[in-house]
């Protein structure tokens, strides 16, 4: 789970990247749920995320009567009852008039038209498949995509509607008695003015699906998670990793690991808070409270009934724990709450289990639960940069000064000044791309200057890919020894590549820059690289030989490791001023980076094709038939978009 201050960063990086990567949607926008929204980093866990469109609302029936102007130029669906169980509703269109991607989805019943669930949702997975290029598998109303990104993760995506509203299916949670107050007042106001999300799944003990949705309450539940204190949340990831430690055997009982599904769980720990004391929750009290949950699990179960946290009439083990199933879940509930902090050892998704880590602890080991504050930073720094380098990448400058304007924190400072200086890179590739359709030599010379200003700051704030697109530049405009510097001083230079860390570079970073007062902004700039980048939007600026590649990306920008692309570089100037010595040595360089353990081919397919074009480059044509042939192997991430096989076809041809 992390310290109370990783929780906290991941926490806070979350809602950042949701702020710069919405700022300028006006069709839809992307909220992030789940377990990485609420701070857990754990194996096996999907990544979630709403995709709302933005114009469509959704409203309750006593609002048909008055439609504000916000929502007048909008597609505008009444929620009406439907037969199921509590939390599910069919969407009427209001008027005739939908926007075109949901044309197809509209289903006339007699005088009225409805929205179908099934239809929407089955858009959403054919977009995906379009646009990677990969089969996707769906999973209620998530559409799931796997090995499409360079993380180990899957992404589960579903598309949503919002209601601005609160439902009537949900006053029993604002006005029920609370009396320990949690959440308090402040905190629900807030819920209740958020409104819902309509999401694209029906009812499964219900006949007819196909017109249904379900009320969501995912933002919400985000709110009440992040406001649970340390302990309760620790509590939360104990329930989670216990079931994910008996999912093989969930699955060998039932034919099914999500009879215990992690929403059930969330709903367990916000029924336990909301019911007993703050005093209760205490750090010498956390396995107390954890056998509490376990013990509530288990009553539910014993009655057949586990209630929605805010639709308390929906219970959610209608058609799921009943029966036989029902006996057994119960049957081991009780062997594990039986067996006390034993029930921890148990189980085999993660190694080694923490009983066996509670044990080594007992013998001495207190390293593992006590980590050095030099252990601590250097976890948490890693962390913010992985996700600065990676997810926050604003393109508008507007948004990512005013985060700048508004920072508090050492972390808010770094996010918002990478994320100004990002954006201002490009528009200097803007700049780069209109110099080309001019004509006169004095309005191209003027828009090259306009471009290395923009980029300059990124050089100065990293050195990938802040040098490397500066490097990248010099080499567009014909100063290769201006990027053979650059290039050499990344390739010679020690740096740690946040998609991958060595356990080496831990240590070196742990000894260099933590508990010396460091900035997070010093320490990044010093000790960290990340993906070079080129983008579909400015094809001039990349280099020739990379076109292909760049014109199969489905997310608008190529990346490519740091140090492979230093040397490809490398290799490119050389050719261009006909050294062969040096070129063929920057070749066999290329060779030796292919084998790197965390840039190397074995992770990046990008890695062969840079190496087969400069095979190619220097006519050894069989040569780079094999790089390319190896590049199509394995699985690598977003290898949907590797031009290899094209590349194949052209040289046999």
């Amino acid at each position: 789970m992390g310290s109370r201050e990783m929780v906290a960063a991941r926490r806070k990086l979350t809602l950042v990247r949701e702020q710069l990567s919405n700022c300028d949607k006006t069709q839809s926008e992307t909220i992030n749920t789940g377990s990485s929204a609420e701070g857990i980093k754990m194996m096996g866990s999907d990544q979630d995320q709403m995709l709302i469109h933005n114009s469509v609302v959704v409203i309750c029936p006593d609002q048909q009567s008055s439609i504000t102007p916000d929502i007048a130029n909008k597609t505008v669906f009444i929620m009406r009852d439907t037969n199921s169980r509590p939390g599910y509703v069919k969407l009427q269109l209001k008027g005739r008039t939908c926007t075109s991607d949901l044309f197809n989805s509209i289903v006339p019943v007699g005088d009225v038209h409805f929205v179908s669930s099934e239809m929407f949702a089955r858009s959403l997975s054919d977009q995906v498949c379009d646009v990677f290029r990969t089969t996707v598998n769906t999973r209620g109303a998530a559409t799931t995509t796997s090995k499409i990104t360079y993380t180990e993760s899957d992404i589960d995506l579903v598309r949503v509607f919002v209601c601005t509203s609160w439902p009537s299916e949900s006053n029993e949670w604002v006005s029920r008695p609370r009396l320990y107050n949690w959440p308090d007042k402040c905190l629900r106001d807030k819920i209740v003015q958020g409104g819902c999300h309509l999401v694209p799944v029906g009812d499964k003990t219900s006949a007819d699906t196909f017109l249904q949705w379900r009320i969501s309450f995912a933002t919400a539940e985000r709110k009440l998670v992040h406001s649970l204190s340390h302990v309760q949340f620790l509590v939360y990831c104990l329930l989670k990793y216990l079931f994910k430690q008996i999912s093989g055997k969930l699955k060998q009982i039932y034919g099914d690991t999500d009879i215990i599904s992690s929403y059930i769980i969330k709903t367990t720990i916000l029924h336990a808070v909301e019911n007993t004391p703050f005093s209760l929750w205490e750090e010498k009290n956390t396995f107390l409270c954890f056998m509490l949950c376990l013990n509530i699990l288990a009553t539910w179960v014993r009655a057949g009934y586990c209630p929605n946290y805010f639709i308390y009439k929906n219970n959610m083990f209608l058609g799921k724990v009943h029966g036989h199933n029902q006996q057994k879940l119960l049957r081991l509930l009780v062997k594990l709450r039986d067996m006390t902090w034993r029930c921890l050892s148990i189980g085999t998704f993660f190694q080694s289990s923490i009983g066996e880590y509670i044990q080594r602890v007992k013998n001495g080991a207190w390293e593992i639960v006590l980590p050095t504050p030099a252990q601590s930073e250097r976890e948490t720094d890693f962390t913010i940069f992985v996700r600065s380098f990676v997810l926050f990448r604003a393109t508008d400058v507007l948004p990512a000064l005013k985060l700048l304007s508004k920072s508090m924190s050492d972390m808010d400072e770094l996010i918002a000044y990478f994320n100004t200086v990002h954006a201002l890179s490009f528009k200097g590739m803007e700049a780069f791309e209109e110099q080309a359709s001019l004509g006169g030599n004095k309005q191209k010379y003027k828009s090259l200057r306009k471009c290395k200003k923009f980029i300059s700051p990124l050089a100065v704030t990293c050195t990938s890919p802040g040098l490397l697109t500066l490097a990248t530049y010099h080499y567009q405009t014909g100063n290769y020894l201006k990027t053979l510097e650059m290039c050499g001083h990344l390739i010679s230079s020690w740096k740690i590549f946040v998609d991958c860390m060595s356990e080496k570079g831990h240590d070196r970073y742990e000894h260099l820059y933590c508990g010396h007062g460091y900035s997070l902004l010093h320490k990044f700039q010093q000790a960290c690289v990340s993906y070079m980048f080129l983008t579909q939007p400015y094809p001039n600026f990349c280099p020739v030989h990379l076109q292909q590649e760049l014109t199969n990306v489905s997310s608008i920008k190529l990346l490519i490791p740091p140090l492979p692309y230093a040397v490809f570089l490398t290799f490119l100037c050389y050719h261009e001023l006909n050294d062969t010595r040096r070129r063929d040595a920057a070749l066999i360089e290329l060779r030796a980076v292919k084998y790197d353990k965390y840039q190397g081919g074995s992770k990046y397919w990008i890695v062969h094709n840079l190496l087969g074009i400069c095979y190619e480059m220097v006519g050894d044509l069989r040569s780079a038939r094999r790089e390319y042939k190896d590049s199509l192997g394995g699985t690598r991430g977003y290898q949907h978009q590797n031009p290899a096989m094209e590349r194949i076809e052209r040289l046999e041809h």
